[in-house]
């Protein structure tokens, strides 16, 4: 029975910190270019999943030549403050996001299977395809929580468009895969 409890336990936290989680500090990476000019990448330290980052707390990585100005650091803060609206307003809940996915793999496969056990004979068709169901509905539960991270690539691509509408900042947006 502690065994039991020690995991909701642990499931618990998780759960808990993927709502808290959010990008680390930025650790600013300098490059000097064979002619001379110099670039600084700005890039947050991130030490959980995609997923599980809240969409309040997502920074934006990006790159400038020189060094960071106030005026460039203040324009991404604006940016990346548009951008969690923005996110939030076209994506759904990750509960509704992982749930559709849940309930159309389960249903597929519930079909596939199900239809697919009446070619053996002596089997019951309804058995298989519940099985199939299940196991097709925890595919579908991993699946959706993976394109969870879709939100940060969103998030990413909207401040790459602002800061592209404003080329006097000289801001560029770095973008990871959206998976």
């Amino acid at each position: 029975m502690k065994n039991v409890i020690y995991k909701i336990a642990i499931l618990a936290m998780t759960v808990f910190l993927g709502a808290c989680a959010s990008a680390g500090d930025a650790k600013r990476i300098s490059l000097t270019m064979p002619n001379g000019e110099s670039v600084t990448v700005v890039a947050h330290n991130q030490s959980v999943p995609d997923w599980m980052l809240n969409r309040d707390r997502m920074k934006l990585n990006f790159i400038v030549k020189g060094n960071v100005s106030e005026s460039q650091l203040l324009a991404v803060a604006s940016t990346e403050k548009a951008c969690r609206i923005y996110t939030k307003t076209v994506r759904p809940s990750n509960l509704v996001a992982v749930l559709s996915e849940t309930v159309l793999y389960a249903a597929a496969g519930y079909i596939g299977v199900g239809y697919g056990a009446k070619a053996f004979v002596g089997t019951v068709p309804h058995q298989y395809a519940v099985y199939g169901a299940w196991a097709t509905g925890m595919a579908g539960t991993a699946n959706g929580i993976i394109t969870l991270a879709g939100q940060t690539y969103t998030f990413e691509n909207c401040g790459r468009e602002i800061l592209d509408l404003f080329p006097g900042y000289d801001v560029r947006v770095l973008q990871k895969s959206p998976y």
